[in-house]
């Protein structure tokens, strides 16, 4: 019977402990992330709640260990968003009722003007 009420409470006190750390990171992002930040990543754990905790972690990684004191933006958790999901940046380009990437049309553009100095 002690053990289950030494249990019980050691069980409390690990809940009340990650209460507290909960508070204290909702804080500090609270105080160094722009509102549309907040909200980007708010949803970014909503939709994915395992690439949202991790971006969550490195930014506050950043913010408590680096010293990191500007305000993070957006496009800062997108960038570390992208970063956690190895993807590149992407561009894109409509044109003519097409969209491609911004990459192909680049080297579409060098291909053809390198074909156009040659004829020349």
């Amino acid at each position: 019977m002690a053990e289950l009420v030494a249990r019980e409470k050691k069980m409390k006190e690990q809940k009340e402990k990650q209460e507290k750390t909960d508070v204290e990171r909702t804080k500090l992002l609270q105080r160094f992330l722009a509102v549309d930040a907040i909200d980007y990543l708010s949803s970014l754990k909503n939709n994915e709640p395992h690439i949202g905790k991790r971006v969550e972690d490195i930014i506050l990684y950043l913010i408590v260990y680096r010293g990191l004191r500007q305000t993070i933006t957006q496009l800062d958790i997108r960038y570390v968003e992208r970063q956690v999901k190895g993807e590149g940046p992407k561009i894109r380009v409509q044109r003519d009722g097409e969209t491609s990437d911004f990459g192909a049309y680049v080297r579409e553009a060098i291909k053809e003007s390198s074909n156009n100095s040659n004829n020349d």
